[in-house]
């Protein structure tokens, strides 16, 4: 029986997945940490494989969704960050749907546990959204950016790390 790795891919478009994805990789002795765009041509030494991404309005970034036809008959992880708050309805429902939708685009994939945890929102990324809003920030929107500019903390790294660990580690 060839012995396996766990591959971490991640997206990160502030910096926040990629805080997270090190946190992960730290956990998961010999994790191979990359980008998308530096993922090995042949995967089959790899497995688990993580995918850690950012929410980019309500998919999961375009780098990300090109890579995922790659991967055939693995255990996938998925982590996230976003901005606003995670334990919201919508974001528990987004995180399901995207990571669900990222084993699903290759094959034989099995979806093992999916982590969302806030992040910095990008301010050139809140400037747009606000001018879509008609330029307008709500108290409870500057609430949101003021909660999620501390994030991710040493509890959401914590806790996603021991979260993968727990799943994939040593006995995987």
């Amino acid at each position: 029986m060839q012995k396996t790795r766990p591959l971490i891919v991640i997206s990160s478009r502030t910096g926040n997945t990629m805080i997270l994805g090190h946190a992960i990789a730290d956990a998961l002795p010999g994790a191979l940490l990359v980008k998308p765009s530096e993922l090995p041509d042949d995967l089959t030494p790899f497995n688990p494989v993580l995918l850690g991404y950012w929410r980019d309005l309500e998919e999961a970034p375009a780098d990300m969704r090109a890579i995922a036809p790659r991967f055939e008959g693995k255990t996938i992880g998925c982590f996230a960050t976003m901005g606003s708050d995670v334990n919201d309805p919508d974001s528990q429902a987004w995180m399901k749907r995207t990571a669900e939708g990222l084993v699903a685009a290759g094959k034989n994939n099995t979806l093992a546990q999916t982590f969302i945890c806030r992040g910095r929102i990008d301010p050139a990324q809140f400037e747009k959204m606000t001018k879509l809003m008609g330029g307008v920030v709500s108290p409870e929107r500057a609430e949101k950016r003021r909660e999620s500019e501390t994030h991710p903390d040493r509890l959401d790294l914590a806790k996603g790390a021991e979260i993968f660990r727990s799943v994939f580690g040593v006995n995987f």
